[in-house]
């Protein structure tokens, strides 16, 4: 982060009176909050350094081990002022404690928002009490961090450029920009909050959405590639009858079977009027074995099937589980970095479908997977409802219950476009084309796959993809 920006904002924020109540860790981001108050600091140690005060709690903060000594010796301590060094991009927090016997003393937590050697330090009487990254003389020959040393700043090469922030701010690509813009922050604080939530911590949630996305979707062709060799398996084992009939063909005709032969043909004395039946043969094979091996088919057959058709039904149900991982994954506002198959059960007990209640004539359901989007389509929903899909691209059913059988008002189908092109492969695009019917003109072919659809007298509508999350927000605005 710019010295300049630093600067202004421990400038703007300089005279504090909180008191500490305790500091905790999510990732490379800590919080220290206060006694009686909504707001708490934030220090942002990831590849852009800077702190900011916020009433924000939506990350899961832990009490960590590690930060187990600036708890024990800041608890109850005052903060009073906020600083900044003149060498480096170095905050010096002032607090004050007082101890059992009423004696007090300074402490000092410094936070060093200097890019690959960011670190907080504990101090007191200038003395190390803790801090996050020890350093030794092995790892650096001009200055330790360790706790009982004397604190030291570091020789510092980094220039500063003294110079006034100009404002308006802007975020842009995860930086701090001066400009222009009308609209731009006028303050450091709420840019520097805007800088972390809107930006840096979006886009750490874009980056680890789209990789567990990725994976998943990678184990979804897995398994639709398995049911492919499973349904060609079933298929072959649905020919058991045909190989119990071909082996004991051969085993009647035991005489006429020599080595060598590749084929040989036979009257078929199970079907009507005994046609010719031609049987493929292994030339290396001796008549015992050619007839061996077609009742080895047909017993591997006969017994796969069961397995076979098992397994295409837990195949499908995983497929099934992933898609629903995939849809709750686009839904969320913090996104895990530890691998979230340990929400699977979790996730499993959530009941189907995404429904948001309109008032007592509409509803709108959005199907989370193929199976779903088939059970909205052709057992919930009836003639007068009305269905939403994207044209070109894959993407979810939106189905809205048109409870009283009502005329379809224009922000509804507008709201409901816009939910079927968030939940497609467009919701990262613009001017989506949405296709929209009633269900009355929507048919799914038998034997169509899962999900499958085929539709008439439709309309289509160009529009911008919207979440559910903020189509509840639009329409409590609009009753409002």
């Amino acid at each position: 982060m710019q010295y300049k920006f630093l600067a202004a904002w421990a400038k703007e924020n300089q005279k504090q009176n909180l008191i500490f109540k305790k500091i905790e860790k999510f990732e490379d981001q800590y919080l220290i909050s206060f006694k009686k108050q909504k707001r708490c600091l934030q220090i942002c140690l990831s590849s852009e350094c800077f702190c900011f005060f916020s009433e924000s709690k939506s990350l899961p903060w832990e009490q960590k081990k590690e930060l187990s000594q600036f708890n024990q010796n800041m608890i109850g301590a005052r903060l009073n002022n906020i600083k900044i060094r003149e060498t480096d991009r170095i905050i010096v927090l002032d607090f004050r404690v007082t101890d059992i016997y009423n004696e007090s003393s300074d402490l000092n937590l410094i936070l060093e928002l200097i890019p690959r050697y960011q670190n907080m330090i504990l101090t007191k009487n200038n003395a190390i009490i803790d801090c996050l990254r020890k350093v030794s003389f092995a790892e650096n020959r001009h200055r330790q961090i360790l706790p009982g040393l004397s604190y030291t700043a570091p020789d510092s090469e980094y220039e500063i450029k003294y110079a006034e922030v100009k404002y308006p701010l802007i975020v842009k690509d995860l930086k701090l920009y001066e400009s222009s813009d009308t609209n731009g922050f006028i303050a450091m604080n709420p840019a520097f909050e805007s800088l972390y939530y809107d930006a840096i911590f979006q886009a750490r949630n874009d980056r680890l959405r789209n990789q567990k996305i990725g994976s998943i979707n990678k184990s979804i062709q897995k398994k639709l590639k398995k049911i492919e060799k499973l349904r060609l398996e079933l298929d072959d084992a649905s020919k058991e009858e045909i190989w119990k009939q071909q082996a004991e063909l051969l085993k009647a005709n035991f005489n006429k079977l020599n080595t060598g032969m590749k084929t040989i043909s036979l009257k078929n004395y199970y079907e009507d009027d005994f046609p010719e039946i031609e049987i493929k043969l292994d030339v290396k094979k001796t008549a015992q074995q050619n007839i061996e091996f077609y009742f080895k088919k047909y017993r591997k057959a006969r017994d796969g099937k069961k397995k076979i058709t098992e397994q295409i039904a837990l195949t499908e149900s995983e497929i099934d589980r992933a898609e629903k991982e995939i849809f709750e994954l686009e839904e969320m506002d913090f996104i895990p970095s530890s691998n979230i198959d340990s929400n699977k059960k979790k996730n499993d007990q959530k009941s189907g479908y995404k429904k948001l209640v309109i008032n007592d004539d509409w509803i709108i359901y959005i199907g989370r997977t193929s199976k779903e989007n088939d059970e909205l389509t052709t057992r919930i929903a009836k003639p007068h409802d009305w269905w939403f899909h994207t044209r070109i691209f894959r993407g979810t059913h939106v189905i809205l219950r048109n409870l009283k059988k009502k005329d379809l008002p224009e922000y509804l189908k507008f709201l409901c476009c816009r939910l079927a092109a968030y939940y497609s492969k467009a919701k990262k695009s613009t001017n989506v084309p949405v296709d929209y019917t009633e269900i009355r003109y929507v048919r799914k072919p038998r034997g169509a796959a899962v999900g499958y659809v085929t539709y008439k007298n439709q309309k289509t509508l160009y529009v911008d993809p919207l979440s559910i999350r903020d189509a509840a927000k639009k329409l409590n605005k609009k009753e409002n």
